[in-house]
């Protein structure tokens, strides 16, 4: 009756101003929920942050916050990954977790279970990270680090130009590379079936993630989807021009074979996985000992996840719109 008559019998001219206003909240918060619920389906795939060496890619996390590179790590190198025992136990379909009962029993500890290694940052996302490797594991992921250090060193080196020039640049680089420490080593597998992640960063300061596909990316199988540019602009107001001119988040298609790099303070999460096989990965993160990861609590991370949602809203052109943001 009210959208129909424009008008609400027996009440007084407050309380229509006050019902028109509910009503038009309301209107609009639905359709806000069903943009957000559309662009959140979206997979645009990345373009232009393709880098044809990793001398090459610099340039390009500087200016999207992410950049791929192809033929990295040759196939000798992958097949040893795949004959690690951390690749052999990784799980292959979603597996429900055995608590419950189970787990508030009394006694000493249940023995360690091969799935309490893999924990899930999304259901179906499984996760293993280095401190439970074997020593035969961590050698053959050191010579994969091998093969990506020249960006790692580049990028500490390019972000720290503070250094005192007299050292030497031999100085200045044992300086910035102690000051560099690798904060994470993971295998990642996205299952058949598996959930999007939450938007969130890796780190509130500037640090460098790198990804090793283990299979072709593609916009299907649970690939990391990213928000270019979001790793600039410090506060929310700098960065709302930046992420709306890339056109909203994008998804990283890269083969076997090539590596993604991004910048730590990029948004970013880990999508779904809609195809019938698992997406494996390997997962190197890279620090200033000055700034470890994550840099923000709890409650700073679930505002990140708020806000990346609402940029991608708004590059997409859905809501406020590019243009305004951008005035």
């Amino acid at each position: 009756q009210l959208l129909a008559f424009g008008r609400i019998p027996d009440m007084s001219t407050t309380q229509r101003r006050l019902a028109y206003a509910a009503a038009t909240v309301a209107t609009t918060g639905a359709a806000s929920t069903l943009a957000y619920r559309e662009v959140d389906r979206q997979r645009r795939p990345l373009q232009g942050c393709s880098a044809v060496s990793l001398d090459a890619a610099l340039p390009t996390l500087q200016a999207s916050g992410v950049a791929v590179v192809g033929e990295v790590v040759d196939q000798h190198l992958l097949d040893r990954i795949k004959a690690t025992a951390v690749y052999e136990s990784m799980p292959t379909f979603y597996q429900r977790p055995s608590g419950g009962a189970m787990s508030r029993r009394r006694g000493p500890p249940a023995p360690q279970q091969p799935m309490d290694l893999w924990p899930t940052s999304a259901k179906g996302r499984y996760h293993r990270r280095e401190e439970s490797f074997n020593d035969e594991d961590l050698k053959v992921f050191e010579q994969l680090e091998q093969k990506i250090w020249p960006l790692v060193e580049a990028f500490f080196q390019e972000g720290n130009k503070a250094i005192d020039s007299q050292g030497g640049q031999d100085a200045k680089k044992r300086l910035k590379m102690d000051q560099i420490f690798r904060s994470e080593l993971q295998v990642l597998n996205a299952v058949p079936g598996s959930f999007n992640q939450a938007w969130h960063k890796d780190n509130q300061s500037r640090g460098l993630t790198i990804i090793v596909p283990l299979v072709d990316f593609t916009t299907e199988n649970g690939p990391t989807q990213v928000l270019p540019g979001s790793h600039l602009g410090g506060a929310m107001g700098g960065v709302w021009p930046l992420v709306t001119q890339s056109g909203g988040a994008a998804v990283v298609e890269a083969p076997v074979g090539a590596i993604a790099a991004y910048d730590s303070r990029t948004f970013h999460r880990g999508l779904g996985n809609q195809t019938s096989l698992g997406r494996p990965a390997v997962i190197l993160c890279y620090d200033m000992k000055a700034t470890p990861p994550p840099g923000c609590g709890p409650y700073e991370n679930l505002a990140n996840s708020y806000l990346a949602g609402a940029l991608n809203l708004a590059a997409t052109g859905w809501g406020l719109g590019a243009t305004s943001i951008g005035k």
